[in-house]
Order: structure tokens, then C-alpha cells, then sequence
């Protein structure tokens, strides 16, 4: 159960100790899996207008039914990939998208069409990012490393800004 709470939990509140939501901000977590890191974000933060993409249909409804059973408002899944996510006629710009466990170069140029402009890219990684991975639609604003209690690792975020 420890190792759940720090290696899950703790590490996805994490974020908050490298970037600053504003208030009611539009936060995406692409590949959300079972809701990590989006969903104890949405706990903590209450405003945050949530949307987790998931292309995998049985954790889509997990998803869901968790926020469902957590009565979480402005939270909602998507079941398909960040692509998929960009063909609906109406999609919010998001503040922040965040990616944990996913490849940054997979999803980078994608996603930055889906940040505002200011908007941040958090990355959740166990090493600093490196130039090359940013590009030159992102800098780096910030890189906080962390390590998790209990001798589970360490935890580097990594905040990215667009460019304006």
C-alpha cells in the first residue's frame, strides 16, 4: 500500500511543486491509464477543468466510473489518442497538458497544438529532459526533482512553456 501511495500518488501531486495551475485551468493528461497523475490532481485541486485521453476502451471506462464515483465536476474522459482527441470540431486549449510514462517526442508536436499560447507541457520523468527532446516550439521554465518516500525513486518535473 506504500509503495501504491508514493509511487501513484504522491508522485502525480508532484507537479505541484514545480508549476502553479492557475485558477479553473484546462488541464489534459494524455494516456491517463488509471488516472495518473490527472485524477489526485483534480482531488486537490477541485477547479481544475479536467479531460484524461485514453485510447485503451476498458481503462476509458474505468476512468469514467472513477470520476463518476468520486463526483469529480469538470472531469471527463476521452477514449481514443491525443490525434483523435484533435479531430472533434470543439476542443478546448488546454493550460497544461500533462504525460507521464509516455515518450515526449511520441506526443510533442501534437500536443503543442493543443496548448494555449503560455500554455505548459508537464513532464513527468526519473531524469532531467535534455535540448534536444524540447525542440523550439518549448522552452524550459522550470525542473524540479523530487525523490519519493520511502526509497521509491526519484521524480524529476519537468515544465515546458509554448512559445508564444
Amino acid at each position: 500500500m506504500r509503495e501504491i501511495i508514493a509511487k501513484h500518488f504522491i508522485d502525480s501531486l508532484s507537479a505541484l511543486a514545480a508549476i502553479v495551475f492557475p485558477p479553473n485551468a484546462v488541464v489534459i493528461d494524455v494516456g491517463s491509464g488509471a488516472g495518473f497523475p490527472g485524477i489526485p490532481l483534480k482531488i486537490v485541486r477541485s477547479d481544475l477543468k479536467l479531460v484524461l485521453i485514453e485510447p485503451v476502451q476498458k481503462k476509458c471506462s474505468f476512468l469514467r466510473f472513477m470520476t463518476g464515483l468520486l463526483r469529480l465536476k469538470d472531469a471527463a474522459a476521452f477514449e481514443g489518442t491525443i490525434e483523435q482527441y484533435m479531430e472533434r470540431p470543439l476542443y478546448p486549449s488546454a493550460d497544461a497538458v500533462m504525460i507521464r510514462a509516455i515518450r515526449l517526442e511520441g506526443v510533442r508536436d501534437v500536443a503543442i497544438r493543443l496548448l494555449s499560447n503560455g500554455g505548459k507541457f508537464v513532464l513527468y520523468r526519473t531524469e532531467p529532459i535534455n535540448q534536444q527532446e524540447i525542440g523550439t516550439a518549448l522552452t524550459l521554465e522550470t525542473e524540479k526533482a523530487l525523490k519519493l518516500p520511502g526509497g521509491y525513486g526519484q521524480r524529476v518535473v519537468s515544465v515546458l512553456t509554448k512559445s508564444r
